[in-house]
Formats: C-alpha cells, sequence, structure tokens
C-alpha cells in the first residue's frame, strides 16, 4: 500500500477521529439512562450499569485494536531506534555487572525477540553455557528494568 500525501493522510486520521468520537457518543447515549442529574450512578440502577459499561468497555477495546490497525497502515511500521536490553549469567552471583546489548528494534518486544540473533549475545549465550554445572541449563536472566530506548550510558 503507498502512503498517502499529506492532505489525504489527514483526511483518513479526520475520518477516523469522527469514527471513534461517534463510538464514545454512542456509549455515553447508553450509559445515560442510569445516571442521575449531577451524573452520579442511581443505587438502584448500579448491576445494568455495570453490564453497559462492560459491553461498551469489550466494543471500545475492539474498536481500539481496529483503529490502531488502520492507522498503522496509514503512515506505515513504526522507525526502528537504538534499544538496550540487558542480561545477566551466572557471574551475577559473584557481584559482576550484567551484559548490555544494543540493537535496533521498534520496542522492548522486538528487542527481545530480535536479541538471540546476535551473533555478540550468541557468543555471550554460548560461554554461559560453558560455565554451567553439566545438564544444567544457562543460568541467564533478563535485567529488566534495564532494558529501555536508547543506548546505555558509558562506562
Amino acid at each position: 500500500m503507498q502512503k498517502p500525501d499529506q492532505s489525504e493522510l489527514i483526511a483518513e486520521l479526520q475520518t477516523l477521529l469522527a469514527e471513534a468520537r461517534a463510538l464514545q457518543g454512542e456509549h455515553q447515549a447508553q450509559l445515560a439512562p442510569y445516571l442521575g442529574a449531577e451524573g452520579e450512578v442511581a443505587e438502584d440502577h448500579l448491576r445494568e450499569w455495570d453490564d453497559a459499561r462492560i459491553t461498551t468497555a469489550i466494543e471500545a477495546s475492539d474498536h481500539l485494536d481496529t483503529l490502531l490497525g488502520q492507522i498503522s497502515l496509514l503512515i506505515g511500521p513504526p522507525a526502528r531506534m537504538p534499544f538496550t536490553v540487558t542480561v545477566a549469567g551466572r557471574e551475577r552471583h559473584d557481584g559482576e555487572r550484567p551484559y548490555s546489548f544494543a540493537l535496533y528494534a521498534t520496542g522492548l518486544d522486538d528487542a527481545l525477540h530480535a536479541l538471540p540473533g546476535l551473533p555478540t549475545f550468541q557468543r555471550w549465550l554460548r560461554e554461559a553455557a560453558e560455565l554451567a554445572p553439566d545438564s544444567a541449563e544457562p543460568d541467564v536472566l533478563l535485567v529488566y528494568e534495564r532494558c529501555h530506548p536508547g543506548l546505555r550510558a558509558p562506562g
């Protein structure tokens, strides 16, 4: 699919926005009968309110999935950027710092999916396996709090 020019893109996005606003209006109209004059839910309508909220939330979630797919088609795939993934091996038990790997990815999930394909990670994993006792899996741990967009600080 060819990307639309800027005016076409704006028109398509306005259409998607109008559809989302229409759905929001429909949901507000579905919930309105259960609200009192000051916007609170009437005690005797709590069960119906909850049922209506669940129904509208499911519909909104489904619409959001569709909306994200349509926007992705309009603007293309997300940009890849430098991403840091940090892992620790058995040496962490001796107080050594974890290892960071830099790669281009669109987010953490993409980076984690691409990490096993990095030659440097494969070499590191082989070395971690050599340090493992016989018949044991390599002792490898993802250090999630040190995984982030961009490159790690030097040092």
